[in-house]
């Protein structure tokens, strides 16, 4: 048995450091963006899982249920962290979750791939199945939980200015 490792993956992996380290320090953000990357990362989250697995039901439920999770639990953590409406962005504070969360994906695509290139039986294996379903969305869900966050942010902030200027 051979398999290759496309030339392309060891390119996105620097670039994912590289973003990971741009993100661990501190900035401004648009809110609008943050919810658009969160929306993207939704996409292609569920987009692999689904290509990944199909269709399945359990698969999706873990998923959905990973990235609930994380999303809610993150969005609480997140929103006492340093998060400061500054006119029309939120200022962020570095942090390492993103490259971790980044990191985090890559390897569980990179698993699946090479048990898909490699016909792997555990990709018929529901303990896997399960467990890389709901590490998908648990690490999808981290990007949702910083949008949740800094919208939060801008409507409190965008509040508490139009009650101090009233």
């Amino acid at each position: 048995m051979q398999a290759a490792i496309p030339v392309w993956v060891p390119a996105l992996f620097i670039g994912l450091m590289a973003l990971g380290y741009r993100l661990s320090k501190p900035r401004r953000v648009k809110p609008a963006a943050l919810t658009l990357l969160a929306v993207a990362m939704l996409g292609l989250s569920l987009w692999g899982e689904v290509s990944a697995f199909g269709p399945q039901p359990l698969a999706l439920l873990l998923w959905a249920l990973g990235y609930g999770v994380a999303a809610w639990v993150g969005a609480q953590r997140l929103t006492q962290r340093g998060l400061q409406l500054q006119g029309q962005k939120v200022h962020m504070p570095g942090s390492w979750t993103p490259l971790f969360l980044l990191l985090g994906i890559f390897a569980c695509k990179f698993a699946l791939g090479f048990a898909a290139g490699t016909h792997s039986p555990l990709l018929q294996d529901l303990a896997f199945i399960g467990l890389m379903s709901a590490a998908l969305g648990a690490l999808s869900g981290g990007f949702g939980a910083r949008a949740v966050a800094v919208e939060r942010c801008a409507r409190t902030g965008q509040a508490a200015a139009e009650i101090q200027a009233g």
